[in-house]
This record gives C-alpha cells, structure tokens and sequence, in this order.
C-alpha cells in the first residue's frame, strides 16, 4: 500500500504534466500520462490534501520593475531563529525563508513595493527587532531563473513536447496595477482555481475574472507554478551559493546557470557578491559535484561562499514542515505594507 506522504510513478508524472502546463484541463492531463480524468483529478485531490503539492502564483519579473526583489540576510540570537523565522515567513511579501548552516542564520527572498519601503521595514522595524543582531539586504537587478523552471522530468520526451503545447507564454510585456491586486492574491492561494471561484474570491463577475486572468496569462505578468515537497522529490538538500562574475559577463553567466537541472532560483544582486544561486542536490556532496562543473563550463564564475538549508520554513505562499511538506497558505500579496505580523496571531489558510 503506498505511503500517504509519498509520491508513486503516476503521482510524480501528474505533478510533471502541471509543472508544464499548470491551468490544462484535467482531460488534457488525462490524456498525456494515460489515464481519464476523473482518476487524474481524484489523484491531484489526494496528493494537494497531504501537502505534497500545490500550485500558486506570483508577479512573473525577468528584470525587477513594478517591485524590488530583496535577499536579506539575518544575523540573530539562537534562542530567537525559530520565532523570528516563522514571523517572518506569514509576511504575505515573504517568498521564502531558509535557516542556513553557516555565514548567516536566516536568508530571506522578499518582494517589496519599492528600494525606500525594503529599506525602511530592515532598517526601522526588523533590524530593531529583539534578538535581531545584524542584517544586510541586496537588492536583485536581474532575475535569470526561478522555481518555476524545475521540472522532475517524470514524463517523457514526447509527453514534454504534448503539454507544451498549454504551457503558459514567457515573454513579458505590459505592467501589473492595483487593479491586478485581489486576482494575483487568489491565484497565489490556489492558482488551478476555476474562474468562476476567482470571480466569488475577487468579487468580480466570471466574465471580469476571465477577462483579467487571460491578461495575466497572455501578457506574461503571472508566473503560475507547481511546487511538491522537497523531501519527496529525490533532490532533498538546498544549498545556496554566493559568486562574483565579471560584469560584462553576469547576463550570459546568469542565463547560463538558469538551465541548469539543479537551479532553482539565480539572481545579479547588489554589494559584494553579484550573483546568488539557489540548488537543490541530491545529498550535501553532491554540492562539490555541481561547482566542479561550473568551475569547467563557467571559468569566470568565482565562487565566494557557499551554504546549506538547514531548514525552509517557507516557500512560495506555503507553511512547510521538516520535509517540506505544506502545512498552511500564507497568501502572496507583495502591495501589502511591509511589517512583522505578531506570532501570536495565526495568518493564512490552514489545510
């Protein structure tokens, strides 16, 4: 009998199918990993019910425009990492939290409105926070790859090519607005939602919310993605590495990295540093493998500083357990001001 908080072959060839094409009809799905929709569907509710996947959404930026995308680091006492991790991790502009094993206690991906309001909520609010004893934040001025991108790579070639054919458009044109705001928050909750449940959550008619999500999508403005849990995929150990690259060089090195099957998220940032690179690996040794390889097919990539997750208590929109598993939403809403909620008030949706 398998396990309920594990995935079997169809399992991991369903999440494959949504990674792709995430809004495709259950039909559609069906029919690329060969089996009918009403097992596909009942298969999905199963595995979202466990928290071993889920799909969300959020402001798709190659270059950061409307908002700022900040890497702050976090220096703090160890009796107060774990308090000031999960405060930290209800921010609804919170992407993700990592507890790192060395060089800094917490680094945090946040999406804020803008440079003067990431600057004010480090500064003024989390830097004066008990327990708190030095932060640092840079800001990313390109984004090359993101979550998003990962696959599990469970289907094969020709299901790849089938699917593609709903995936989502990747050029980026026209500007999110407040008007966007209510609809981007839905999808971050639940983004296979169907239109006439956006339409009940934004308040909109259904013609409204089809209208606007199709921009959304056809623009390329919304990134809709299908996460699983860590721990089940076979690439259970995140390790995050800090490089210099010549600048002339950064924009091809970035892209570069982007495609590797190990990335999940590749920035240019400001200050020492230039680039920060998030991995997924198979084991903690395999961390020397993957710079092995970079320092033959990327030379001028200069390896800093290197770390390992120790613990993610969040990432994208999502409470995780030990395994990654999601354990609450915690809505996607980067126009929010940006404060510490207190950790004695519950946020988010629980499952």
């Amino acid at each position: 009998m398998q396990d309920s908080f594990s995935l079997d072959e169809l399992d991991l060839a369903l999440v494959n199918a949504v990674q792709i094409a995430p809004r495709a009809s259950w039909q559609v799905i069906g029919s690329v990993v060969g089996v009918d929709a009403s097992t596909v569907a009942r298969r999905w509710q199963r595995i979202t019910e466990r928290g071993l996947v889920w799909v969300t959404a959020h402001a798709r930026i190659a270059t950061p425009s409307e908002f700022v995308l900040g890497c702050v680091e976090i220096h703090c006492r160890p009796d107060e990492r774990d308090r000031l991790a999960l405060q930290l991790a209800r921010m609804p502009q919170v992407v993700s939290v990592h507890q790192v094993g060395s060089g800094r206690d917490l680094l945090v991906l946040l999406n804020s409105r803008s440079l003067p309001a990431l600057s004010r909520f480090v500064l003024d609010e989390l830097s004066h926070r008990s327990g708190v004893r030095r932060t640092s934040v840079h800001a990313a001025t390109a984004i090359f790859g993101e979550g998003g991108h990962w696959r599990l790579d469970a289907l094969s070639p020709a299901q790849r090519a089938e699917l593609a054919r709903y995936a989502l458009p990747r050029g980026r044109q026209g500007v999110l607005t407040e008007q966007d705001r209510a609809l981007m928050v839905a999808l971050s909750i639940d983004a296979r939602r169907p239109v006439s449940e956006l339409a009940a959550e934004t308040g909109t008619s259904v013609s409204t919310a089809r209208r606007r999500l199709a921009r959304l999508v056809d623009q390329g403005l919304v990134s809709i993605r299908c996460e699983v849990a860590q721990g089940l995929t076979g690439w259970p150990v995140s390790a995050i590495l800090w490089a210099n690259v010549p600048a002339g060089e950064l924009a091809e090195v970035g892209r570069s990295l982007a495609k590797l099957s190990e990335v999940r998220f590749c920035a240019a940032v400001t200050g020492e540093r230039n680039l920060v690179v998030i991995v997924w690996l198979r084991s903690p040794e395999d961390c020397q493998r993957v710079e092995e390889r970079l320092a033959v097919y990327l030379p001028s990539l200069v390896l800093a500083e290197r770390a390992i997750t120790l613990r993610q208590p969040k990432r994208q929109s999502r409470l995780l357990d030990d395994v990654g598993r999601s354990t609450e939403v915690v809505p996607t809403d980067p126009w929010a001001d940006l404060g510490l909620p207190d950790d004695r008030m519950p946020a988010g949706v629980g499952w």
